[in-house]
């Protein structure tokens, strides 16, 4: 990996987590691996909530986060947004200053 790393999680509505699954796993080069975790979204704009979720007060979502080089997330989001282009999409980088694995 590159030597400035950041963690990138994606947060989506779950019903397309196998689409976004896919797209990541075809960045290998880019994307070396990634977690998915299952998220509920809360917040005040509910808009782009179904009828169902706006009655629970939460979105059912998916999270997937990755470490990667930070010059590679641009061309992550790019892949994101054009095959699968989503307003439910939301995204944030945050710096990491180590990754390693434990032996």
């Amino acid at each position: 990996m590159g030597s400035t790393l950041c963690k990138l999680s994606v947060t989506a509505p779950r019903d397309i987590q196998s689409a976004l699954a896919d797209i990541l796993d075809d960045l290998p080069d880019q994307v070396p691996g990634y977690t998915m975790l299952e998220a509920e979204g809360r917040g005040a704009d509910m808009a782009l909530a179904s009828a169902a979720e706006r009655v629970r007060g939460a979105m059912r979502a998916v999270q997937f986060v990755m470490i990667l080089p930070r010059d590679e997330v641009s061309g992550v989001l790019d892949a994101i947004a054009q095959h699968c282009p989503r307003r439910q999409i939301a995204y944030w980088i945050e710096p990491v200053e180590e990754f390693g694995r434990l032996t």
